[in-house]
């Protein structure tokens, strides 16, 4: 007798491709490194760099290394544009190397180009140098532009001035270190104007009733009262703003150590690839959350990158669309199908969530009848919402690029 040979189900073929997929990709997912060396200033040992893949960048760090900072441009030389990544030391960390994940994937035969920024931690002494170096500027400067009059103290400059030249002294001195927090100096207050006001507009003809007991209690003359006042006014203006920028100076700071380009590194020539997915999704027909009507079907599909991996939430989304493998079932168990390939259709966005793993979110036409293009009637089909997540892997076209 002849036995019968029972074929898979559809749904069961699935699940065999699908494990199948999942196991390919988790192989997949093995993201290469890419070695910085700072000392020797290469990159992946001179080697071609990893294309349509993501890849980790790996660097060597110091007891003393506390912020890496690489940014990446495509093309022969550092763009306006690069993909800025960064490393800040975690507590305790006590490992030989950093490693940084890129965002992006490099593109096939093409040349990118490196800027590599390391800071360190500074000592006591740094810190104490740092501050009295900025103070010293800042104080030098207010003593610049007071001159005594007869009658009123003369400011150099107007006070907007006076406060935007402040903030490019604490700017410029500060720019070969940075806050570890990343907070960055938001310029000298309110108060600090109003205390320069206070000073051109102060009457020297007052000086002894400003002065008050200090004036009181000793024997000076007019000039010499007039400069007593100035002076306590300016002191009062020095320690409003070195107040502010010692407030400023007590966070934690680093100071630059190593900086360096390195340019126009290639990319390994790579076959032409076609990002497939293929997931799971829900889609709504209708109800409210105590009766909901819904179902639930595999899908596959493509994806078309938006991003080229210039923005942190702009290069992970793609334009996705593709088919739901079975036909739907609603509440009335009535089968709900879709237009021109007998199952229902979609398209929508995808956001990576991580590696190969995507959110998808857009809307699927369906139909209660099987349509073409020769009959097909726009009022018979419906748009509905769906979510899911899906699993990419890129399909080789095997077609190399130029």
């Amino acid at each position: 007798m002849l036995s019968v040979v029972k074929l898979p189900s559809l749904q069961n073929r699935f699940i065999v491709i699908f494990s199948f997929l999942l196991i390919s990709l988790v192989v997949q997912s093995q993201k290469k490194t890419i070695l910085i060396e700072p000392v020797k200033r290469k990159i992946n040992q001179d080697a071609l760099l990893p294309a349509q893949t993501y890849v980790n960048l790996q660097i060597p760090t110091a007891t003393a290394t506390a912020i890496i900072e690489v940014n990446i441009s495509h093309g022969r030389k550092m763009g306006s544009s690069p993909e800025k990544i960064a490393w800040v030391r975690p507590v305790s960390y006590s490992g030989d190397f950093a490693e940084l994940p890129i965002d992006m994937k490099f593109k096939s035969n093409s040349n990118y180009s490196f800027e590599v920024t390391l800071y360190n931690y500074m000592n006591a002494t740094q810190k104490l140098r740092l501050r009295s170096l900025l103070l010293g500027y800042i104080n030098s400067y207010l003593d610049a532009i007071v001159s005594t009059g007869n009658e009123k103290i003369n400011l150099l400059q107007k006070n907007d001035q006076i406060m935007k030249d402040l903030n490019e002294i604490v700017s410029n001195g500060l720019r070969d270190y940075k806050n570890f927090r990343n907070k960055q100096f938001q310029g000298f207050s309110g108060i600090v104007k109003l205390k320069l006001q206070q000073v051109s507009a102060a009457k020297l003809s007052d000086a002894s009733h400003n002065l008050g007991k200090e004036a009181s209690d000793s024997i000076m003359t007019d000039e010499k009262m007039k400069n007593a006042y100035t002076q306590k006014l300016i002191l009062e203006t020095k320690n409003v703003v070195n107040a502010e920028l010692n407030n400023y100076l007590d966070d934690d700071f680093v100071e630059l150590y190593d900086h360096f380009i390195v340019a126009n590194q290639y990319t390994e020539k790579t076959q032409t690839v076609l990002p497939l997915f293929i997931g799971y999704g829900a889609v709504y027909f209708g109800g409210n959350v105590h009766d909901l009507d819904y179902d639930t079907k595999p899908y596959a599909g493509f994806s078309i990158p938006l991003g080229k991996g210039d923005g942190k939430y702009f290069s992970r989304t793609t334009f996705i669309m593709g088919v739901f493998i079975n036909n739907f079932k609603n509440a009335a168990d009535s089968t709900i199908t879709g237009p021109l390939v007998d199952r229902p259709i979609f398209a929508g966005l995808g956001f990576r969530l991580y590696d190969f793993i995507n959110f998808n979110a857009g809307m699927v036409a369906t139909s209660t009848t099987k349509q073409n293009l020769a009959n097909i009637k726009t009022e018979d089909i419906k748009l509905r919402p769906f979510i899911g997540l899906n699993f990419q892997f890129n399909l080789w076209l095997g077609v190399n690029k130029k």
